[in-house]
């Protein structure tokens, strides 16, 4: 069923695709989504930030679920690092499409590393709640000025945040476990966004 599900969700984001790009090719000389300077700006920082902020978020996660081992925020923080690392193979399928890239460096990785060791077992559901739902709006902004050609990876970036914060939602109202499931109940999604992106690069070889 759950493989039934996933190949439906790559068949419908696969046509969303083929749509949009026929579109394009149709109307190819004229601007299908102008954007004023200030929203080109808007749509820029948070674009980069949001590339910054997955980089950081994959290392600082990998090194939670390293130091989490045996404790009973294993599985949420295991399961918050496997959607990462999707998120990191989506985000470099479309990095150079979008001209934006993230590279952390030594000192970051390091000062991360360090974060985590010492402060993984004081970090609570409730402050996961309170950093994503202020950002959720920035990511549905993004998405409102994306171009229509890039409208699913947009539509997925927004999707992945709204799972970190029913997970981290169910983490503080039941149990980290009940958390990861979250997590886990998406990542088919994760997989299928990641395969599309995968066939869309394949077909404009």
């Amino acid at each position: 069923m759950k493989q039934q599900l996933t190949t439906l969700f790559i068949t419908t984001l696969l046509t969303w695709s083929s749509l949009a790009m026929s579109e394009l090719s149709q109307l190819s000389q004229q601007q299908l989504h102008p954007l004023t300077e200030q929203q080109h700006k808007i749509f820029s920082n948070h674009l980069q930030y949001e590339y910054g902020n997955r980089g950081r978020t994959y290392i600082g996660m990998a090194k939670a679920a390293k130091y989490s081992a045996g404790s009973d925020r294993e599985t949420f923080f295991q399961t918050y690092y496997e959607l990462e690392v999707i998120n990191q193979k989506i985000l470099g399928h479309m990095k150079s499409e979008l001209g934006v890239g993230y590279d952390a460096n030594w000192f970051v990785h390091s000062g991360l590393n360090l974060m985590t060791y010492l402060g993984w077992r004081f970090i609570s559901p409730q402050q996961l709640i309170d950093v994503i739902i202020p950002y959720l709006p920035k990511l549905q902004e993004m998405e409102s000025l994306a171009h229509p050609e890039y409208k699913p990876f947009f539509a997925y970036i927004v999707a992945q945040e709204q799972a970190q914060l029913e997970a981290s939602q169910a983490a503080q109202t039941e149990s980290w476990d009940s958390g990861a499931k979250v997590f886990r109940d998406f990542l088919p999604q994760a997989e299928a966004e990641l395969a599309r992106l995968a066939a869309v690069t394949s077909l404009h070889r």
